[in-house]
């Protein structure tokens, strides 16, 4: 068929499953846009490029498939690039759509509109995968590959480019042969497993560590399975909260801190088998994390297995389908271990809650966790209640909790719940926000109204960049400089924008504030007043 490009994007876009894009048009996408029009994609209409971003984000985190974003050229693509920064370094598999000029001027800074001396490098920096469309007939084979980068191996952004030229050109294309991508899953080696199977007979006390990747391979039942054939305890990391729900009895949750009560189970183990982590400096505390020196990795990327703890035995494969071959080899040989009793390990997980980061506050968590379902979503910002939360708000099911981890972005956590609760209009869905992050993108609220998406918002308030001046009160002797702030009202704004609100100062008012929020079919912002105690 002949069609310009922009019904080139849009078409293709049909042809790989996707039913909703996150974006904001300008006159250099109106091609695209324009197409739009008489497709059935749902496009999500956000107030800046950032919160489109977060949206894809979001979406692409809780429903498993690409979350694609549609920006314009120059300022449309730096602005979405922190978002994308996010979703890489949180192995999110977001898809960005971007126009630039014509490819005649592209890189000369001639003073064509939204100019950049170079925007495919811009993205390059920030995705796994990122080129250009130099002709329509690019564009079906371009965006197939950025959809099977995104999602093939391990999950991260990706970006195609396509300049005015193509976008407005025409030529002809086949989709015959285009159909939904799904995710490869790579088999370990038989040889591999053998070994794992030969070091677990050999250990007494084996830990299973949980990333990111148990999360997003789908290994919960799997993991459980392994933790009572081997007695294991479990820890995981920030990002594989949910990777095995925190309430079964082996589970130790995202709780270890140096020197507790968690500490001492990590000291008495003699193998750990490390499932889709990267045990990054934040998870391990620049490397103070006790891990036995036995050590079997289990990572979908073979540049990450290697860096920070290198292991004994290095598996690079799905981890779901790696521990289902290591389960079927243990049953073969009748392998089985006593490892922790559970009432130790439970124990344990008491203590460690006891004297945790956070356990001042943990009552409010413990209020949103009374009140949403096992399936339901928290999506939590970058603030001092969301750190509380990664200590103390337990985690059943995995793809329900969000959090801008690794590049550590204010701003996440509204246009993020937007996003899943799109993906999982049926779920509950909240979003955990400080007064200071919540500035960056609460314009996204008028996306949540004008699609009628019923979150509450939780808005902990205490008027101040509160980690900063934490930070200053710890090491720079309580000299306060940029972190404290003049807020608006946020009761008058929630009633400008015309939605409801509540002012809750009891974790009990904030668990019935919750309950009535959820039967909206619009955003319901609750503010808590909060103070933390600075430089503890």
């Amino acid at each position: 068929m002949r069609v310009t490009g922009g019904e080139a994007i849009v078409r293709t876009l049909e042809r790989l499953g996707v039913e909703v894009v996150f974006g904001i048009p300008g006159v250099h996408t109106l091609a695209i846009y324009d197409a739009l029009y008489s497709s059935p994609i749902r496009h999500v209409l956000a107030r800046h490029e950032q919160g489109a971003g977060f949206m894809a984000d979001g979406y692409a985190r809780v429903s498993g498939k690409p979350g694609v974003a549609i920006v314009i050229t120059g300022p449309g693509v730096t602005n979405i690039a922190t978002a994308i920064g996010e979703a890489y370094a949180d192995s999110s598999p977001v898809v960005v759509i971007a126009s630039n000029v014509e490819q005649a001027w592209q890189g000369q800074m001639l003073g064509h509109l939204h100019d950049c001396k170079d925007q495919l490098g811009i993205m390059r920096v920030v995705t796994k995968w990122a080129d250009r469309a130099r002709s329509v007939e690019d564009v079906p084979r371009l965006l197939r590959t950025a959809f099977a980068e995104a999602i093939c191996g391990r999950r991260r952004p990706t970006h195609l480019e396509v300049p005015l030229d193509v976008l407005h050109g025409s030529g002809e294309i086949e989709l015959a042969h285009l159909a939904p991508l799904s995710m490869e899953r790579s088999q370990p080696r038989r040889s591999a497993i053998e070994l794992a199977a030969r070091m677990i007979e050999e250990a007494e006390r084996v830990v299973l560590y949980c990333g990111g990747g148990g999360v997003a391979s789908g290994a919960t039942a799997e993991l459980g399975a392994l933790a009572e054939r081997l007695g294991a305890a479990v820890v995981t990391s920030l990002q594989g909260k949910g990777a095995i729900p925190e309430d079964h009895p082996r589970c130790l949750g995202n709780l270890w801190e140096p020197e507790n009560a968690v500490e001492r189970v990590l000291r008495e183990s003699d193998l750990a088998i490390v499932i889709g982590s990267k045990l990054g400096a934040q998870d391990t505390a620049n490397g103070r994390l006790p891990l036995p020196d036995r050590r079997i990795r289990i990572d979908i990327d073979a540049q990450e297995i290697l860096r920070n703890y290198p292991p004994t035995l290095p598996i690079v494969a799905d981890a779901r389908e790696t521990v289902r071959a290591l389960l079927s080899e243990l049953t073969s040989r009748g392998i089985t271990k006593q490892g922790w009793p559970v009432d130790v390990l439970q124990a344990t997980k008491r203590e460690a809650l006891a004297t945790a980061w956070g356990a001042g506050q943990a009552d409010w968590l413990r209020a949103i966790r009374a009140v949403l379902p096992r399936d339901g979503i928290l999506v939590s910002d970058m603030t001092m209640m969301a750190y509380v939360s990664n200590r103390h708000y337990p985690v059943y099911e995995p793809g329900t909790y969000l959090f801008p981890t690794g590049y550590g972005t204010l701003g996440f956590a509204l246009p993020a719940a937007i996003g899943a609760k799109i993906a999982r209009p049926e779920a509950a869905v909240v979003a955990l926000v400080g007064d200071g992050g919540y500035q960056f993108t609460m314009q996204e609220l008028a996306t949540a109204i004008q699609f009628r998406i019923g979150i509450p918002i939780i808005l902990f308030n205490d008027a101040s960049y509160t980690a900063v001046k934490d930070e200053q009160a710890r090491s720079f002797g309580g000299r306060f400089v940029a972190v404290d702030l003049v807020n608006p009202d946020f009761q008058k704004l929630a009633t400008a924008y015309g939605i409801p609100s509540e002012y809750v100062t009891s974790p009990q008012a904030l668990e019935g504030a919750i309950a009535r929020a959820l039967e909206r079919d619009l955003p319901t912002l609750i503010e808590v007043p909060i103070d933390f105690p600075l430089g503890a």
